[in-house]
């Protein structure tokens, strides 16, 4: 996958997923999936790739006669994973911070929280509502495999570090971060988990509850991390190497393994939890209360 922004002239959005085109070439989820309407053997000929595109050419192409005008360079901002808190880190942010300042184009119905940090950033950002759009000058992010390397986390962490500065003392907390609020992948029986947790001396996070600044200052005090895999997870990048990380998934390749390789760069105390299979995403008890007794044993003196 390209390893670095494409500028683009005269190219077509369509608002909010993002699909790009410029006369017979399209991008869609930024730069992962480009297309080539003109020559087909050009396209992959089966897998994920030929399905999103595939999918995606059923509702229709961008409507050049229905574009309003976006005079001037913006940075794409738009993709059907964008309101997603780990694209946000992984994706746009890096490639906002190796640019130059153009205006982002966001979604208007972006998080909230999302806006605020960009802006207090330094970003400036162009909401669009639904419908097509001509921009003059479009930059596009680069969809690098893997998401993570050592350069793309030392940008980050410098960029974190005068963003949202540090006071500097041993990290204490244990944390258990929830996605009970998520469309997916959340724990059915979560309940049945919280009260181990607490035993264990783990506070309960809902970082949807949070600003970034405050979910980045809350993992720089961590010792201890458990979380169902998702998007909230990626915030672990901001918690000391010496930090110890569970991660619970419900089935082994979970995103592809992303997270294996972000804590590969630094956190050898990352591990992986997989329920037996069961048809729903539930951790038997014994099974987390295992893992948190070998912590508590070896952590022991």
């Amino acid at each position: 996958m390209p390893d670095r922004p494409l500028v683009l002239q005269d190219a077509l959005i369509s608002s909010p997923d993002g699909l790009v085109q410029q006369q017979d070439l399209l991008w869609f989820h930024f730069q992962k999936y480009p297309w080539n309407l003109d020559d087909p053997d050009a396209n992959p000929s089966s897998g994920d790739h030929r399905r999103h595109l595939e999918q995606r050419l059923a509702e229709g192409l961008p409507n050049p006669e229905s574009a309003q005008p976006l005079p001037g360079a913006f940075h794409l901002g738009l993709s059907p994973h964008i309101h997603s808190y780990y694209h946000l880190l992984t994706d746009l942010l890096p490639h906002l911070l190796e640019t130059p300042r153009h205006p982002v184009l966001v979604p208007e119905d972006w998080p909230q929280t999302f806006s605020d940090f960009l802006i207090n950033a330094g970003f400036s950002l162009r909401p669009l509502p639904l419908g097509t759009f001509h921009v003059d000058q479009l930059w596009l992010p680069a969809m690098s495999s893997p998401d993570w390397t050592s350069e793309k986390l030392r940008v980050m962490l410098a960029f974190f570090a005068e963003a949202v500065p540090e006071i500097k003392h041993p990290p204490f907390r244990k944390l258990y971060l929830s996605r009970r609020k998520a469309r997916k992948r959340h724990l059915v029986n979560e309940e049945k988990l919280l009260p181990l947790l607490h035993q264990h001396g783990y506070e309960l996070v809902m970082p949807e509850d949070l600003t970034i600044p405050e979910q980045v200052c809350l993992l720089r005090k961590t010792t201890h991390l458990v979380s169902p895999h998702g998007a909230g997870l990626v915030n672990g990048l901001f918690a000391p190497r010496t930090a110890r990380i569970l991660e619970i998934r419900p089935v082994p390749e979970s995103g592809g393994g992303c997270f294996d390789t972000l804590f590969r760069l630094g956190w050898s105390r990352h591990e992986v939890l997989v329920p037996p299979p069961s048809g729903r995403f539930a951790l038997p008890p014994d099974k987390l209360s295992a893992v948190l007794d070998r912590w508590r044993r070896e952590d022991t003196p």
